[in-house]
């Protein structure tokens, strides 16, 4: 199900086995989700065809939902094996779903789940799920050919070589078909744009001396989800020491006034769109220290210089060679990629530091991409670190910040 409500309308059903027409799932009047649906499956489709895949076994909550639509319970989904989808390279895909949460979807063939875990005996119930999973794949005509999986638990991967399916990875043709979003899907990334925005602005303006770090998280995560927003990634708030290194969360620490306060968005918006923002302020009234100062112009000045340079049309080795360089004293704690992809999750592609390994040198940014370029500065040893980062996609003449909330007024005018 899409961020958003749900109006019933009357209809029955077959038990045990449904094409759920019965449900209208409202995301956003802007928004046509048979469309989003539709041109999703089609990426998807095209995708395995040139990969030579017949059929893909997906258990990645974003795949499934990227297959089909639906959506259930997706934090728990991802740590479970309790939904897939089996998608044809030709046709419509059907959808093993969680039984008490087949009516919270539409317009896909769907039918209960048979799980193996949280049984004691979970080789005979992985054994009844491989049964189902064959029969729909047969049901299909899918032939003999491997059939292309995204995560699978030990029992069910077992279960299905028992079965006799010979399986392959699905991720070539996963994230190939995600890369270039859908015009749909671009007016989702519009549409939560500015969500993302205002949570960041009542963030800003909760920040005083006294507060905590976890404070500060519940206000920004309350005004996402009260906008429509679906769940956090991650809690990534945090002050003063807690600064440097980067990736660390939340904590019941107590903002002095001076600290320096950084926040990264990892929302999960409406729809399922994966904003991930970075600001970072100074708390108070205090002016930055020198120091401070001068680790914040270093971050403004890369990312907004990495942004200026991404056009269609570059490769992901010619990005890296033009990027901004990072200043020696922030490599050694410098962030895991300088440009990643955004949709349902992160995804790809994504362009390394010069000094690492670039894995897809050759990959093309096109338009219609979503990426986040974002950046953390911070030297080994010191109190303070700064961390940047912007949602921008990709159009023909370069790219447009989707949600563009000023950099920290106290920065100014480095950062005005």
């Amino acid at each position: 199900m899409f961020g958003g409500f749900v109006r019933l309308r009357g209809g029955s059903h077959t038990p045990g086995r449904v094409l759920l027409s019965t449900l209208q799932v409202v995301l956003d009047p802007r928004i046509d989700e048979d469309a989003l649906r539709a041109g999703r499956l089609a990426r998807l489709q095209a995708a395995m065809a040139a990969h030579g895949l017949e059929a893909c076994l997906l258990f990645s909550e974003p795949n499934v939902r990227y297959a089909t639509g639906a959506i259930t319970m997706p934090i728990w989904s991802m740590s479970t094996f309790t939904r897939c989808a089996v998608v044809p390279a030709v046709g419509q895909p059907i959808l093993f779903e969680h039984p008490n949460s087949m009516h919270q979807v539409r317009g896909v063939d769907v039918r209960p789940m048979h799980a193996w875990e949280f049984y004691d005996d979970a080789v005979l119930h992985a054994d009844r799920f491989a049964a189902d999973a064959g029969d729909a794949l047969r049901e299909l005509g899918i032939g003999d050919g491997p059939v292309a999986v995204d995560r699978l638990g030990t029992p069910g991967f077992l279960a299905l070589q028992r079965a006799g399916l010979t399986l392959a990875d699905s991720s070539p043709a996963t994230q190939e078909a995600r890369e270039v979003k859908t015009p749909e899907e671009i007016a989702l990334f519009r549409l939560n744009g500015p969500l993302v925005m205002q949570a960041l602005a009542e963030f800003e303006a909760a920040l005083a001396p006294g507060v905590t770090e976890r404070e500060l998280f519940a206000v920004y995560a309350g005004g996402v989800l009260t906008r429509g927003a679906e769940y956090l990634a991650t809690n990534t708030v945090c002050s003063g020491p807690n600064t440097n290194p980067w990736r660390a969360e939340a904590t019941d620490r107590v903002v002095a006034e001076g600290d320096l306060v950084y926040i990264d968005t990892d929302t999960v918006g409406i729809g399922g769109c994966f904003f991930c923002v970075s600001r970072t302020f100074v708390c108070g009234d205090a002016a930055p220290t020198p120091a401070q100062r001068a680790t914040y112009d270093a971050a403004l000045e890369w990312v907004q210089g990495m942004t200026v340079l991404i056009r269609p049309g570059m490769t992901c080795a010619e990005l890296a060679g033009a990027a901004p360089v990072v200043p020696q004293r922030y490599r050694a704690q410098r962030y895991e990629v300088m440009v990643h992809s955004v949709g349902l999750e992160e995804e790809s592609p994504s362009v390394c530091h010069p000094e690492d390994v670039q894995s897809n040198p050759d990959r093309v940014i096109r338009p219609g991409m979503v990426l986040v370029v974002e950046t953390y500065m911070g030297a080994v040893g010191e109190d303070h670190g700064v961390k940047l980062g912007d949602v921008v996609l990709v159009t023909d003449e370069g790219a447009e910040v989707l949600a563009p909330y000023p950099y920290a007024r106290s920065f100014a005018p480095a950062g005005s």
